[in-house]
C-alpha cells in the first residue's frame, strides 16, 4: 500500500498546471520514470533483484534515465521532462525536489568513488547540473543550469557556475 501512496503522490506532484490526472497518468514522462523507479526500488529490497535491474534497463532504454534502484528519492520528487537523468546508487534526494533534464548525481572517482550526493528537501536542480562526490546539499537550495557542485551547500541558497559558487543566500 505504501508504494501506491508514493505513486499517487508523484502523480499529484507533477500536476502543477492542473492538467487532467488522467492525461498525466498516461502521457507524463516524469510520472512514468518515477513509477518505474518506485517499483524497481521496492523490488530491489527483495530476493528478486534481477527484476529490479530489468525495470531499470527499461527506463534507461525508453527515457534515457539511469536511476539506480538503490537510490533514495523522497516523496513528491518531480523529474521535469523525464529524460537524461542519472542518479547513483547511494544518492539521496529529499522531499518535494524538482530535478530537470540532464542532471547527474554521482561520485567523482569512477566505480569505487568517494560517495554520492545527499540533497535536502524543496530543492531545485537546474538543467544539466552535475552534483559529484560525497556532498550535502541543504534544504531550499536552487542549483543553476549546468552548475558543477563538488562542495557542500548550506540551506536557503542559490549556486551557479563551474565549480558552483553561492550567489544568493
Amino acid at each position: 500500500m505504501k508504494l501506491l501512496n508514493l505513486i499517487r503522490n508523484d502523480l499529484k506532484s507533477i500536476n502543477n498546471r492542473k492538467k487532467s490526472m488522467f492525461l498525466n497518468f498516461f502521457f507524463s514522462n516524469s510520472f512514468h520514470v518515477m513509477g518505474l523507479y518506485r517499483v524497481s526500488h521496492v523490488i530491489a529490497k527483495t530476493k528478486l533483484r534481477v527484476f529490479s535491474r530489468l525495470i531499470n534497463a527499461i527506463a534507461r532504454i525508453v527515457y534515457s534515465c539511469d536511476i539506480d534502484p538503490n537510490a533514495k528519492l523522497g516523496n513528491g520528487v518531480v523529474l521535469m521532462h523525464g529524460f537524461n537523468i542519472v542518479i547513483g546508487a547511494d544518492s539521496i534526494v529529499g522531499n518535494n525536489c524538482k530535478v530537470f533534464n540532464g542532471v547527474t548525481l554521482g561520485n567523482r572517482k569512477g566505480a569505487n568513488g568517494d560517495g554520492q550526493p545527499t540533497v535536502g528537501d524543496n530543492c531545485l536542480i537546474g538543467t544539466g547540473a552535475k552534483l559529484l562526490g560525497n556532498i550535502i546539499i541543504g534544504n531550499n537550495v536552487s542549483i543553476g543550469a549546468n552548475a558543477v557542485v563538488i562542495k557542500d551547500l548550506p540551506n536557503n541558497c542559490t549556486a551557479v557556475g563551474i565549480p558552483a559558487k553561492i550567489v544568493d543566500k
